[in-house]
């Protein structure tokens, strides 16, 4: 499966989000791809917004943040994870990523999943951003079965 959206502000990209959440299955991986500024952290706030959470920040300068979810029958936790500035999937192993990536009751969000490709699983849906113009966004999102 494969959908192309174009959002032209914040709010439309939190929406598109959101109805993401509606349709997920359990124990989805989503990978956030694209440069600096072309929406991924917008996206994961809307995610967040999706699940009751008021307030997510980026992950950047500690990786990996966690936030309960009680509003979901399926999802119980968050786990958003901001790869910029690591190196490889060596730099990750402390944060037990196959655990948390195995557990179904998790949402595993992970920008700059580039970074450790080779322990992506193959089950997820990548997200693709790409800055239009500085307020026109592209976001194609691909199944992976």
């Amino acid at each position: 499966m494969e959908e192309l959206f174009v959002s032209t502000s914040a709010e439309e990209t939190q929406g598109i989000a959101e109805r993401l959440v509606l349709e997920m299955e359990e124990g989805t991986t989503l990978c956030l791809y694209g440069e600096l500024a072309a929406g991924k952290t917008t996206f994961a706030q809307g995610i967040a917004l999706a699940l009751g959470i008021t307030r997510l920040t980026s992950p950047t300068f500690i990786i990996m943040r966690e936030y309960p979810v009680t509003s979901h029958p399926q999802i119980k936790r968050l786990y958003h994870l901001d790869l910029y500035r690591i190196d490889n999937s060596e730099d990750i192993k402390a944060f037990d990523l196959d655990e948390i990536i195995g557990d179904k009751t998790n949402l595993v969000l992970i920008e700059w999943p580039e970074r450790v490709k080779e322990i992506l699983p193959p089950k997820r849906l990548d997200i693709h951003f790409k800055k239009s113009d500085d307020n026109e966004r592209e976001i194609k999102i691909i199944k992976h079965d």
